[in-house]
């Protein structure tokens, strides 16, 4: 039995004990009560390994993939000679590839490529959004309609004065100006000198790691200051309160779900994905809809996502987990309207000297990318009442 097969068997168990209550119209004994919550850890815990796991799967597939060391030093195949150049610079080989007043490196666009190509992998959220290389630092416009025309009226065939031209109708430019991104590491120099492994494959995977995890923390709850605008963030410039939908009561309930689902026009519904922390999706597994059926579908075999009220779901680590009054808890949307604006050139400094007294050697991963929602009615956002 895998960990999605073992998930789906606690879920079941925790609906009958609920189900068993509530037919006999009672609370939870203490004893089933502390048996309920324990189950519901371990859902949880189940569940952020099944997503660490399939992560950690992708990765794993991706390095796999790449050239093998030789014992020659250099990888099998055909490496350029600016791959070969930039490996000599991570290695503390050569100084002279500086770029700009404090040194460092362009990465290859082959090694780029694999940068980037990692974090689309890891992370499902990233994979979903519209993207958009810039070849430099520039700002790209994304027009948004910020204003609605009004509807249409009826005239007679010859109408008794002109046509009315619309005057409402209006639309704005939003610019997706690129903020700089940093993260520092620091490998051993032992490490780095007789590793079987790549330098440069080394560095690599761990500022991709670190890069996925900025990345979709500023999809989800980005503020939009300095760094890109998130889905949570209630903005005029992304998804604004309007597009909140506010619980009945003062905890999430199954008709809050399906009111978030009908908010969305059938165009963007098709393609929508709910996005929530996993303490979030752990209160919907005993939400029933009208017909007594759960709302919550699991996915049981690798690579088949959770279903809420028929859409699939992405867990976040970064999305709120906090269920107090005004907190808000999911969103619901199509991501392809969520714009990714990024410079292909990734900077990588070696900080050869910096940590030399702990036998490290520091490497600075240096990105630049913005995003934002462009389409505030491609995405619902679930907000708890306020008390």
């Amino acid at each position: 039995m895998n960990k999605k097969e073992q998930r789906a068997k606690l879920v079941a168990e925790l609906r009958a004990m609920h189900e068993a209550a509530q037919k006999e119209n009672r609370a939870f004994t203490d004893e089933e009560s502390k048996a309920f919550s324990e189950k519901e850890a371990e859902v949880r815990k189940l569940s952020a390994e099944i997503a660490k796991e399939e992560r950690e799967a992708i990765l794993n597939g991706f390095s796999e993939n790449l050239p093998e060391a030789g014992g020659d030093g250099e990888t099998r195949g055909e490496v350029s000679d600016k791959m070969k150049e930039f490996r000599a610079y991570l290695m503390g080989e050569k100084r002279d590839i500086s770029v700009g007043a404090g040194g460092g490196a362009l990465s290859p666009q082959e090694y780029v490529a694999e940068i980037i190509k990692g974090i689309e992998d890891e992370s499902p959220l990233y994979s979903l959004v519209r993207k958009f290389p810039l070849s430099e630092a520039k700002s790209l416009g994304a027009p948004y309609e910020a204003a609605d025309a009004s509807d249409a009226s009826w005239t007679a065939e010859v109408p008794a004065s002109d046509i009315a031209a619309d005057s409402t109708l209006s639309y704005s430019l939003r610019e997706l100006a690129p903020n700089t991104l940093v993260k520092l590491i620091k490998l051993s120099d032992k490490l780095v000198k007789v590793s079987a492994l790549p330098i440069e494959q080394i560095v690599r995977e761990k500022i991709t790691e670190k890069m996925v995890a900025a990345f979709e923390n500023a999809i989800t709850v980005g503020t939009g200051s300095g760094q890109p605008l998130g889905v949570f963030t209630a903005s005029a410039n992304g998804v604004p309160t309007s597009r909140d939908v506010t619980t009945a009561g003062a905890s999430l309930a199954a008709d809050d779900l399906v009111k978030a689902k009908m908010s969305l026009k059938p165009a963007y519904r098709r393609n929508a994905r709910w996005l929530m922390s996993t303490e979030i999706l752990t209160d919907c597994l005993l939400l029933k809809d009208k017909n007594d059926q759960y709302l919550w579908r699991p996915g049981l075999r690798d690579g088949e996502p959770d279903r809420l009220v028929g859409l699939p779901v992405i867990e976040s680590a970064y999305a709120p987990t906090s269920k107090a009054a005004g907190d808000y808890i999911a969103v619901l949307g199509d991501f392809l309207y969520y714009w990714w604006a990024y410079v292909e050139d990734i900077e990588i400094k070696n900080l050869y000297e910096l940590f030399t007294l702990k036998n490290q050697i520091g490497f600075k991963g240096i990105a630049y990318a913005d995003g934002a929602p462009v389409l505030a009615e491609a995405f619902s956002r679930i907000k708890v009442k306020a008390s």
